[in-house]
């Protein structure tokens, strides 16, 4: 029997809306802890024998995990209960990591890395598994006009989460040591725990009604590569990324391994860049509304350079550079958590099958992501014979590698010009806006 198809009203759009955000505020909490590349994690699988320049490999393991989004696409694009399904996964995702994380430390020594990396690979599968359709699920709730405004708020409430989360994890991990097995153990279930939580959220916000859901087939991916607006967004979004494919995964083993930094410093670090993003990001939200994400993105792309090229001058005993270099990243970091969402959504048609379009955006980005974990190991290896000292600046391995980073980034930045410029139809939109978290 199909179901009649039904907006939502008003009361329903904001309920759903400040659900999302709670949602998106536990699950902060869960990521800050149990994430693959958090201070957490990484000091966990140092601690389990896991070499530190092979944390490389841990990043691409949760980015291939992507490619089981789309080799199950054709199938579960038939499930009818698409709410339950994203409910499903969301509890499986850090039910898995407990039972995996007890039972990793009693293993022989051996095997502790492979179980950690196939616990990884699992529960990264059943978050890609959702992401098309709780994307759009987000997508169709948010008003048009209202984009900007609710990503910037959306994004303050879950810094807030983030920032008491730091604070508390680089308390815990100063107190118990970063070679601590049973300790930080106990902080990844402590983590999944919120996990649970932010997912049972979701069972509170309403998803529309659909006549039934749009069936996958390969003449979808056809239809998205076609869409002249998405093909630009993707290109230039990947282009512009290509530095982080490479340096995501070893901003923790160098705060830990190569600054030799205490956790509460690192905490402390990251509650400072935190409170800058929650500050500027609301803010950055209505002036994307007004101009458009592609001249917010403009500015991002120096401040990303610089950010990279401040590696190199830092050392142990002298972290002041990192410090200062996470703090003014904030910034860009601000822009793009509200203007790459913005640009996303505003490139999709409002009809068809848009679950195509989150799957080929989430496959294209964390498919490279994996591949510069795993192109990155190598590289971090032969850099690990280089070293140049210039000025106050003492370039080993891990410095060369994040200023080679910094270069690629400038002309990285023209990538920009890519990503269409949705102002207008923003503009217009908003002349209609209904509800608000």
């Amino acid at each position: 029997m199909k179901r009649i198809a039904r907006a939502l009203t008003k009361t329903e759009i904001r309920a759903s809306l400040a659900w999302f955000n709670w949602n998106v505020s536990l699950r902060g909490v869960f990521e800050t802890i149990c994430g693959g590349t958090t201070m957490v994690f990484v000091a966990f699988a140092m601690a389990i024998g896991v070499p530190q320049d092979a944390m490389g490999y841990f990043s691409a393991i949760i980015s291939c995990a992507c490619i089981v989004q789309l080799l199950s696409l054709p199938l579960i694009s038939r499930v009818r209960k698409r709410k339950r399904l994203i409910l499903g996964l969301a509890l499986i995702e850090p039910l898995l990591l407990i039972l995996v994380v007890m039972l990793t430390p009693v293993l022989p020594p051996v095997l502790r890395p492979l179980s950690l990396g196939i616990a990884v690979f699992l529960a990264a599968a059943c978050l890609h598994l959702t992401r098309p359709f709780a994307d759009d699920w987000l997508a169709t709730t948010i008003p048009s006009g209202l984009r900007g405004r609710y990503i910037g708020r959306r994004v303050r409430f879950s810094s807030i989460a983030i920032i008491a989360a730091t604070l508390a994890v680089g308390s815990a991990v100063e107190v118990l040591g970063k070679a601590n097995k049973t300790g930080l153990a106990a902080l990844l279930i402590t983590g999944a725990l919120f996990g649970l939580v932010a997912a049972l959220t979701l069972t509170r916000a309403t998803m529309p009604v659909q006549h039934a859901p749009e069936p996958f087939n390969p003449g979808d991916l056809r239809a998205v590569m076609c869409t002249r607006s998405f093909g630009r967004l993707l290109a230039g979004t990947l282009l512009f990324n290509l530095p982080f494919f490479f340096a995501c995964a070893y901003y923790q083993v160098f705060n830990l391994e190569i600054l030799k930094m205490r956790p509460w410093l690192i905490a402390c670090m990251g509650v400072g860049y935190l409170i800058v993003r929650l500050l500027l990001t609301p803010w950055f939200g209505g002036i994307c509304d007004r101009i458009g994400p592609r001249r917010l993105l403009w500015i991002t792309g120096p401040i990303y350079s610089a950010f990279f090229l401040c590696f190199p001058f830092a050392a142990t005993g002298r972290v002041w550079p990192i410090i200062f270099a996470w703090a003014f990243v904030a910034v860009a970091d601000g822009i793009t958590a509200v203007a790459a969402p913005a640009a996303l959504y505003g490139s999709i048609p409002a009809q068809g099958a848009r679950p195509a379009y989150f799957a080929v955006y989430n496959l294209a980005n964390l498919g490279c992501f994996a591949i510069g974990g795993i192109l990155a190991v190598p590289l971090l290896r032969l850099l690990q014979s280089v070293h140049w000292a210039w000025g106050s600046a003492n370039l080993g391995g891990y410095h060369l590698f994040y200023a080679i980073c910094g270069l690629v980034m400038l002309p990285c930045t023209a990538a920009v010009v890519l990503i269409p410029d949705h102002r207008a139809d923003m503009v217009s939109a908003s002349q209609g806006k209904g509800a608000t978290a």
